[in-house]
């Protein structure tokens, strides 16, 4: 059992309100502030919330130091809500931990390395002198090439494919369906034939990089393509050869990078986006869902749209005037209207 004061214990900077005995009050589950279930704790960080919160029928709510006040319900008060939710549902929904399982169906070649407490699922193949770290869980219907090598403490999803020489660190994280390492999109056209371009390269991710779904990372044609520490990338996601992508940098689904761009640390990409290929996106650099770079944009800011390298407060511009050409007939009538009244007739 599970009491709002072992909470406390958990979270360091926490302190209890609303309440003498946090010890009496059981959490049995998270949840959202509209779901009603018993010995519950939900958590709001937004000021928008607050009225929700207040008629929420969880047990007690995870908020911030100072909102303690807003409710009437047992309060758990934290410096920062989102990361004391991470540790709390970490802790009633805890990951799944590597014993060393190894499947039936499961080819390994005998020059390849296993880790210590590493699960191998079924219809698993592992290829020479591929090297797998500790206390990793490689899925059902994974496919690793040869010269392959996975850090500590990662999780590949299932039916994901790994191509020859794929580097990856520890920490890491992908989901189902997922291709690294596959050969990059080039082609020389001559005489309307097109001859393809060998890849060679490979594709090299740091630590801590968590990929989405259906998602594809092309090897390099001659250097590699890289991934740095930190970074996520959704579902959906095209990352084409030769791209370098930073440090915790955020890649949203269904978007698009094209070959040989360079996406610099803390870069922020929303959703459906295309950066073309050879631009170099600036550090911290932020882009709306839907937009598409085609040039380098000029420094770090908010950019939307479709190659104009607005940012974001431009693009606001950009719309409202947009909105006034499509009105433009409706002006243009109305003006006749006037010049009529007033007996002005056309030279």
């Amino acid at each position: 059992m599970i009491t709002l004061l072992d909470l406390q214990k958990l979270l360091p900077d926490s302190k209890i309100y609303n309440t003498d005995k946090p010890e009496n009050i059981q959490i049995e589950s998270v949840t959202t502030l509209y779901q009603d279930k018993p010995n519950s704790i939900t958590y709001v960080s937004d000021k928008s919330y607050q009225n929700a919160a207040r008629n929420s029928k969880a047990t007690a709510i995870i908020t911030l130091h100072g909102w303690e006040t807003l409710f009437a319900q047992p309060v758990l008060a934290v410096n920062h809500v989102d990361l004391a939710l991470i540790e709390v549902l970490n802790l009633f929904y805890p990951k799944q931990i590597p014993t060393g399982k190894r499947e039936q169906f499961v080819v390994i070649h005998p020059s390849a390395s296993i880790g210590e407490n590493t699960d191998i699922g079924n219809f698993v193949s592992i290829g020479e002198n591929s090297k797998i770290g500790k206390n990793c869980i490689i899925s059902d219907g994974v496919k690793i090439a040869k010269n392959v090598s996975i850090g500590d403490d990662s999780f590949v999803g299932p039916n994901c494919v790994l191509f020859d020489g794929v580097k990856i660190g520890q920490r890491f994280i992908s989901f189902g369906n997922t291709t690294i390492g596959a050969e990059g999109f080039r082609y020389v056209d001559v005489k309307s034939i097109l001859h393809r371009i060998p890849q060679v390269g490979s594709v090299v991710i740091g630590d801590d990089v968590r990929v989405g779904s259906n998602t594809s990372i092309d090897r390099g044609g001659i250097d590699d393509t890289l991934i740095g520490d930190g970074t996520k990338i959704d579902n959906d996601v095209q990352i084409a050869h030769n791209v370098k992508i930073g440090k915790h940098v955020i890649v949203a689904g269904a978007t698009a990078i094209a070959g040989s761009a360079v996406v610099e640390d803390f870069c922020k990409i929303s959703g459906s986006c295309a950066v073309a290929d050879h631009i170099t996106l600036p550090s911290g650099t932020m882009i709306a869902g839907g937009s598409g770079l085609r040039n380098t944009p000029p420094k770090k800011d908010i950019y939307a749209g479709w190659d104009w390298n607005l940012t974001f407060i431009e693009f606001q511009k950009f719309r409202a005037n947009v909105k006034h050409i499509l009105n433009l007939n409706k002006l243009v009538k109305k003006v006749k209207d006037i010049e009529e009244k007033l007996g002005i007739t056309k030279d």
